[in-house]
């Protein structure tokens, strides 16, 4: 008995090792960014799709390539008694007749060979084109994937804010409960008035909200990180903290020229741009003569074992030539023309507006960074002034020489500046992923 509780006791521990490991997870920022980029829904799909460019890309090369096809076949057919008429010769009168069934076997074997030697480049530029297109679907992946370490990026950094700011509303907490306290033991010995505690009571309250809404802000920052990451929007996920300042040193003029060089957002339109223009020379080649050879050899005999004299007898074969000029068919091939042109006219101008929204991008970001470093040391400086003022203002209340409003202010500062120096801390994280994102150099 005492053996059978050792073992439930054990195997309960384990479930709930295994439980609590399944629901709490540790991850740090290259851990995320590597499961998002595996698990993510739009990087699943956008590997399909870069995938389909591939097998396009397959079919156009197929039609360099001649068409053979074989055949072999074998028929058998039985044609029943069916009712004619005769002459009777004594009477010379039509008299129905019947005739016996008949049934024939007829076999047969050959192979066709078909090749378009020419059809006005339509085959090149089809296979120009598709290349192309292949091209900028890769480069649209790789803008989602950019896209989605992006946010994994801003929404880790999100999550480790919330984490910081509930901790910082908690402390908040404590500091008020303690002032509430102490207003009451100082208003008992009749130091100070009755609104003091009111007044304590007041912020108390109003800090048991920010910690709440804190709260709040730290599971819609768990849920939104784990909905990137392909993970339930209710499991728990532990991040590694960092609160370390990167040092980032890049020249504006160099930013723009990486920007545009390797931005895959340029780039897919630049494959467009090519792909449209292929398009306008299929259209062309509707106007040009084509040229198609072809060869096939037949066999057919009623007995199928004489098919190993397919090449000795009862066969026959030929081969030929097409050479076909388009004269007219309608207007079809001015309007494919005219949609082609339109297509690469819309393509060049798609270019140059994703270019201007790059460089926009790009300058936001980089003055984004500048200014959020400057901030980290202003808000360093606040939160250092108001730490002392808070503590000076302490001392003042607990002797009796200072106001309640003026702790509650001071509290108020205090608890405001940290907010302030935590958010710049993040933000210039924020920034920094910007402007690699701007750059292109989220993914290698």
């Amino acid at each position: 008995m005492k053996h059978k509780l050792v073992v439930a006791f054990f195997c309960a521990a384990l479930f709930f090792t295994v439980f609590v490991w399944a629901q709490e997870k540790v991850l740090s920022l290259e851990e995320c960014v590597e499961i998002a980029l595996e698990q993510n829904a739009e990087i699943v799909m956008g590997e399909f799709a870069v995938k389909q460019a591939g097998k396009d890309m397959i079919i156009a090369f197929s039609n360099f390539l001649p068409k053979v096809s074989g055949e072999l076949g074998y028929t058998h057919s039985v044609a029943g008694p069916r009712t004619t008429y005769r002459i009777d010769t004594r009477t010379g009168l039509l008299v129905p007749a019947t005739l016996t069934e008949e049934t024939s076997w007829s076999s047969s074997a050959g192979v066709s060979v078909s090749e378009t030697v020419f059809n006005g480049g339509y085959n090149y530029f089809n296979l120009k084109q598709s290349k192309a297109l292949k091209k900028s679907m890769e480069y649209n992946f790789n803008d989602t994937k950019q896209q989605t370490i992006y946010i994994v990026k801003e929404r880790y950094y999100n999550l480790l804010a919330a984490e910081k700011l509930l901790g910082l509303a908690e402390e908040t907490l404590k500091s008020a409960e303690e002032s509430f306290k102490r207003a009451e033991v100082l208003f008992e010995v009749g130091k100070v008035p009755k609104s003091d505690v009111l007044k304590a009571k007041v912020q108390l309250e109003t800090d048991r909200l920010g910690v709440i809404e804190a709260q709040n802000g730290l599971a819609i920052a768990r849920a939104s990180l784990n909905y990137i990451l392909g993970f339930d929007v209710n499991n728990t996920i532990k991040v590694v903290d960092n609160l370390d300042v990167p040092e980032i040193e890049v020249n504006y003029e160099d930013v723009i020229e990486n920007a545009f060089a390797r931005h895959p957002a340029i780039r897919k339109r630049e494959f467009d741009l090519k792909a449209s223009g292929a398009g306008i020379g299929m259209a062309i080649s509707q106007y040009i003569p084509s040229l198609s050879v072809y060869y096939a050899y037949s066999w057919s005999h009623k007995d199928f074992s004489q098919i190993s004299h397919i090449f000795d007898k009862d066969y026959g074969w030929y081969m030929g030539a097409t050479f076909s000029i388009p004269i007219f068919q309608g207007f079809s091939r001015y309007a494919y023309c005219s949609k082609a042109k339109l297509a690469h006219m819309s393509n060049k101008e798609a270019l140059n507006q994703v270019k201007r929204e790059v460089a926009l991008e790009v300058q936001q970001a980089y003055f984004e960074v500048q200014q959020s470093k400057k901030k980290i040391a202003v808000t360093n400086n606040v939160v250092d002034a108001a730490e002392e003022d808070l503590r000076f203002n302490k001392e003042k209340y607990n002797l009796g020489a200072g106001t309640i409003l003026n702790l509650i202010d001071a509290q108020v500062s205090y608890t405001s500046a940290q907010s302030d120096h935590i958010q710049a801390l993040y933000n210039y994280k924020y920034a920094i992923a910007r402007l690699e994102k701007s750059m292109g150099m989220l993914v290698k």
